[in-house]
């Protein structure tokens, strides 16, 4: 985990710290000490704090006056409007795919699931990194990047959500769930696409607002 090239410090203590958030190893809600974290990563305490800045303004730290920092922690609402407007693009996404999807880019679909579900059943990173792709892949295959770049727009929250929904990334309702989506678009089935990207979409977001929830009673 510790840094060796000095001339790439700054860069590479915010490459690492997004990375372990987004790949949940670093949890929402979660105090980031700086002193911390720069004996973790082999720097000065310079570079984190400006890797926490950045990551500040994408949305995936807080950083509070006289508290410090840590994870940004999402509101049950905030995740309920971030998966409905998921929901909206990646079923357009995955109606437009079902019309213009070559036989490459639904190659590379399914290869990014033959990933996700060959993956350690315990390297939740891998299959985040996976499913992550899949979805990338699906909404880049609609062709309009206006479209892409709005779904980019929610990375950083989506990020935030992930550690919520890591262990069902496997689960058989979520491969059924993601191969319905690819054999819709293969059998160039439109409808069947959107609907069964939506349903996806919602479907984590119910699981997301509930563990949110009972994480907040608990």
């Amino acid at each position: 985990m510790r840094i060796q090239r000095p001339n790439l410090v700054r860069e590479a203590a915010y490459e690492q710290l997004k990375s372990l958030i987004v790949a949940g190893r670093l949890r929402p809600g979660e105090r980031l000490s700086e002193p911390a974290l720069a004996g973790a990563l082999g720097v000065s305490r310079t570079p984190v704090r400006e890797a926490l800045v950045r990551l500040a303004q994408e949305g995936l730290v807080e950083m509070t006056p006289g508290k410090g920092a840590r994870v940004r922690l999402l509101a049950p609402r905030e995740v309920e409007e971030v998966y409905e407007v998921r929901a909206l693009i990646e079923g357009e996404a995955a109606r437009r795919a079902a019309e213009r999807c070559d036989a490459a880019g639904l190659a590379a679909l399914e290869a990014a699931l033959d990933e996700l579900e060959g993956a350690e059943p315990q390297d939740y990173a891998a299959q985040i990194a996976a499913d992550a792709r899949f979805h990338s892949l699906l909404v880049a295959a609609a062709g309009n990047r206006v479209l892409e770049q709005v779904f980019h727009d929610l990375d950083a929250a989506l990020a935030l959500t992930r550690q919520y929904t890591r262990d069902l990334n496997q689960t058989p309702q979520t491969r059924q769930q993601h191969r319905e989506i690819t054999g819709a678009i293969r059998r160039r089935d439109a409808e069947a696409a959107r609907a069964a990207a939506v349903l996806h979409v919602l479907s984590f977001k119910d699981t997301v607002v509930r563990r949110l929830e009972e994480e907040a009673w608990s």
